[in-house]
């Protein structure tokens, strides 16, 4: 049933990641609320996201033996990732408001909120986090093809020394 809802495997593996990271998102916020988003969190946590993008490049450019695959695999998966991700995102800043606000990460959004003068916190978070969205989707799409790229790139290497030894 899956399958037939969304045909194209590549865009079903990302929604899943997407899903994953953010519930895992959803849960490390309610366990460690006031945790900043420095670099070495960020690495721990997207780093096996972008190395997801990367295998399932590989193995597409290993598939198909061609790089092309690889990039356009890393490009597709990170960008249904993101899509999904963005969406806990939101989930995320609705259901934890009052704790990210206490966050070091978060003061500069907090400044700029009491820059505006508007009185709706959360709508103006929610309008913030809306407009960054599409830049984020592309930065992890190109990310993603970067991911391909160099994935693809090994994949097909493998796929020319498999063919070379039948």
């Amino acid at each position: 049933m899956l399958k037939s809802w969304l045909g194209n495997s590549r865009i079903r593996l990302g929604l899943l990641i997407g899903v994953v990271f953010g519930v895992l998102n959803l849960l490390f916020s309610w366990l460690f609320p006031l945790e900043d988003d420095n670099a070495g969190a960020l690495l721990r946590f997207y780093g096996p996201m972008f190395f997801l993008w990367a295998l399932a490049s590989f193995r597409a450019a290993r598939r198909d033996g061609r790089f092309l695959s690889g990039v356009t695999t890393g490009l597709v998966v990170a960008f249904a990732t993101f899509c999904v991700y963005d969406l806990f995102i939101l989930i995320r800043v609705n259901l934890f408001l009052g704790e990210l606000t206490g966050r070091a990460d978060w003061q500069s959004l907090m400044a700029r909120f009491k820059a505006s003068g508007s009185s709706d916190l959360r709508a103006f978070v929610m309008v913030e986090y809306l407009k960054q969205a599409p830049l984020k989707i592309g930065a992890a799409s190109l990310i993603g093809a970067f991911m391909g790229a160099i994935s693809g790139l090994l994949g097909r290497l493998g796929a020319w020394r498999a063919a070379a030894t039948a």
